[in-house]
This record gives C-alpha cells, sequence and structure tokens, in this order.
C-alpha cells in the first residue's frame, strides 16, 4: 500500500507538469504586448458611428512604442475597418484591425468616452474592447482606445455638435494592449480539479497509514 501512495505521489507533480505545460504551449502563439498607431485616414464619426474614410484606412505602428508579439507588424501594411456602433455587442469575429496573415482585432464593444479640452483644442477618445487573435487561432484578451483630435475649438461645441447628430470629422491615432493573463480552458480547469482532488486523496492515505 505504501508503494501505491509513493507512486501516486510521484504522479502529481508530473501531471500538474502535463496540464500546465499544455497551458503554456496553448498560449504561447497569443498576441501579447501592446503598441500606438496613426491613422493614415479619417475618422467620421457621430453620436451613434465611428467610420473611417477611406474604408478600410491604413495604420502606422510606432516602432518605438511596440512591444511583444506586435513588433512584427510595426511598419508593414495594418488596416482598421468600420463602420462601428457605440454601445452595442458587436457581432462576433469581426475585423477591427487587420494585421495581415490571420492575425486581426475583433472588436466587442465600443463607447464614446469624455470630451477634454486642452487649451484652444479638444480630444475625444473611443474606448475599445475586444479580442486579439493570432494566425494560429490563439486569443488573447485586448482593450484601449482611439484618440480624435480638433483643433481651435471647444469641448462644449464638440458636445453640442454630437447631441445635434451631426457628423465630425477628424485625425485619429490610437494604442491597444493585450492582456497576458487567460482563463483556463474549460479542459484544463477540470484537469486541476481532477489533480487535486487526487493528491488530497493520497495526503489522507499517508497519514491514515
Amino acid at each position: 500500500m505504501k508503494n501505491q501512495i509513493i507512486v501516486s505521489i510521484a504522479a502529481i507533480p508530473f501531471a500538474l507538469g502535463t496540464l500546465f505545460a499544455g497551458t503554456t504551449a496553448a498560449n504561447a502563439a497569443a498576441l501579447i504586448g501592446e503598441f500606438q498607431f496613426a491613422g493614415m485616414g479619417v475618422a467620421e464619426f457621430t453620436q451613434d458611428e465611428l467610420n473611417f474614410n477611406p474604408n478600410p484606412s491604413s495604420l502606422f505602428l510606432s516602432s518605438f512604442t511596440t512591444t511583444g508579439s506586435f513588433e512584427q507588424f510595426a511598419g508593414i501594411s495594418t488596416t482598421i475597418h468600420g463602420p462601428i456602433q457605440f454601445d452595442t455587442l458587436l457581432e462576433p469575429n469581426n475585423t477591427f484591425i487587420d494585421f495581415g496573415g490571420g492575425n486581426k482585432f475583433s472588436l466587442e464593444e465600443a463607447s464614446i468616452g469624455e470630451v477634454i479640452q486642452s487649451g484652444k483644442n479638444v480630444s475625444l477618445d473611443i474606448i475599445l474592447e475586444g479580442i486579439f487573435e493570432s494566425a494560429e487561432g490563439d486569443e488573447s484578451q485586448g482593450a484601449g482606445n482611439i484618440t480624435l483630435q480638433f483643433n481651435d475649438t471647444t469641448a462644449s461645441a464638440v458636445s453640442q455638435q454630437l447631441e445635434d447628430g451631426e457628423k465630425l470629422m477628424a485625425q485619429f491615432s490610437g494604442a491597444l494592449f493585450s492582456e497576458t493573463e487567460k482563463v483556463p480552458e474549460p479542459t484544463t480547469t477540470v484537469g486541476l480539479l481532477i489533480v487535486g482532488a487526487l493528491a488530497s486523496f493520497v495526503l489522507r492515505q499517508t497519514k491514515q497509514h
């Protein structure tokens, strides 16, 4: 019996290692890091919708502020697609930013942030949340913003134009990042529970003998 217990205890680290190794391998190809970008076109938007002119528009990823997996996309053709509706759960697997080769950012939700006065200029953020997907199909949670810039105006004037339903146009830039932590896959979670139960059983048996 003691030999069986010893064998079981020895198997636990191996089982845990196998499970965690599988989890690490699954996340290894996910897009992780951050980047800032400048839009090559113009953003067109109302209080309900954001679009780009032309659509899609090209993005330039700054090589100085790009980290992790996104370094491979700095300086190459990247596109952003519209239109998108604000405060609405968007269709899954839509391609909002296309990095090429099957790498993309799908937008889940977008909302208008605060209109901010800065000297004689105004900035307005579009808050973004979504999913990065790599060419291998691995996913990571992403978030960030698009910043719209207006020269020689006031925050109250821009806010009023939006409330009146006007379409505004502005140059745009932005920043996005991908979180490194992911919720374990269901199979991994079940596996960890099984190993935990096994460890508890073996410890009880050890105490009894």
